[in-house]
């Protein structure tokens, strides 16, 4: 399985000096894994690389230096890498002004409980993580967790089911192999 430990972060001063090119290096591989679903979600599916990054900005921004917080950092943000058969996948819910995100809470409620990954005629629905809702709000941002239960096809899509929403959007073939090369751990 894919893992990211302390010897793969570097000290955040040494980060502040690449930190641009970094974003920007980023920004190019987020872009061949981002699944946009409709105009109010989109769906980033993560890998070492994308992971990585968001331990690197974490330790960045609060200047993290003591070997046991980055080794926390690291813990916590290592629950997204994909892996043992399991896709991993960070969803993006918009809205674009304080009133529209009433209204996405309002309409939205649960949307996060209606993300499949379609592998040819099955439906896997994406497990979210616990602890992200807060009463009738919730967080914009939610990972959700797809067991491929041992499919390995690349003819797979991305379906929103949701009461108030309704999207399916094809996941190109090309991140298709890739995703099965990461949860499945083949080089």
């Amino acid at each position: 399985m894919v893992s990211i430990t302390i010897k793969d972060v570097l000290p955040w001063r040494e980060y502040e000096k690449i930190r641009m090119n970094e974003i920007r290096r980023i920004s190019e591989i987020k872009k061949s894994r981002r699944i946009e679903l409709g105009d109010r979600l989109s769906l980033l599916f993560e890998n070492k690389d994308t992971v990585l990054h968001q331990i690197q900005e974490m330790i960045y921004l609060d200047r993290l230096e003591k070997e046991k917080d980055i080794e926390e950092i690291i813990r916590i943000y290592s629950t997204l890498l994909p892996g043992n058969g399991k896709i991993k996948a960070t969803l993006y819910i918009y809205a674009y002004s304080m009133d529209d995100l009433v209204n996405v809470y309002k309409t939205l409620n649960k949307v996060y409980n209606s993300v499949f990954l379609k592998v040819v005629s099955k439906f896997i629905q994406g497990e979210p993580e616990a602890g992200r809702e807060q009463g009738e709000s919730f967080s914009t941002v939610q990972y959700l967790t797809f067991d491929l239960q041992g499919e390995r096809s690349t003819n797979m899509e991305i379906h929103v089911l949701h009461e108030n929403y309704k999207v399916t959007a094809k996941i190109p073939e090309e991140l298709a192999k890739k995703l099965l090369k990461e949860v499945y751990d083949e080089s």
